[in-house]
């Protein structure tokens, strides 16, 4: 006798910048002229790629990214879209996602991310998001609705970061392009 266990797998959506993040960028960004890369990102656990949801499965990042790698690209689209971005730039944005994980709790799901940001003339600085939605009782919805619900805290992630105070003295310095 055979007995095969199979796990559904849930993948989340891709990346989309947030209307409200590019403007929050364009107004701490608007008295200079420099433009920001985003340099590494690490993660304390290393690679992590996927976070187990209930029995059902695994919830991942798109197109098999790391979630630092997830984080990273996100951030790195909302300053392309913002018009602040330029890869060659001095101006680097480093980042570590410290923690994330989940909770697909009946009815009252969560994903809480910490991360640890990095830039030239500013100390480093921790933002913290807790990002809450709903879930349903039935343990392959729920853990669905975790998988979707990762793009929008990505999404709420990088408001407070780009809220933050730390992050608008760094998006405000005078900071040359790398020569080519």
């Amino acid at each position: 006798v055979v007995t095969v266990l199979s796990a559904c797998s849930h993948v989340s959506q891709r990346y989309s910048p947030s209307a409200t993040n590019v403007e929050q960028i364009r107004e701490s960004a608007k008295d200079s002229s420099a433009k920001i890369s985003v340099d590494q990102f690490t993660a304390t656990e290393k690679g992590k790629k996927s976070i187990v949801c209930r029995a059902e499965g695994a919830i991942s990042a798109p197109d098999n990214k790391s979630f630092d790698e997830f984080i990273r690209d996100a951030i790195t689209d909302e300053f392309r879209v913002a018009g602040v971005y330029d890869a060659k730039s001095l101006a680097k944005l480093q980042g570590n996602l410290d923690y994330i994980d989940f909770s697909s709790n009946i009815g009252s799901g969560k994903w809480v991310m910490k991360m640890t940001f990095k830039a030239e003339n500013v100390e480093p600085f921790l933002v913290e998001n807790t990002y809450e939605f709903s879930t349903n009782f039935i343990a392959n919805i729920a853990c669905e609705q975790v998988a979707q619900a990762l793009a929008p805290a990505t999404q709420d992630l990088i408001k407070k970061l780009v809220q933050h105070p730390s992050f608008k003295k760094f998006a405000m310095q005078k900071t040359s392009t790398a020569a080519n």
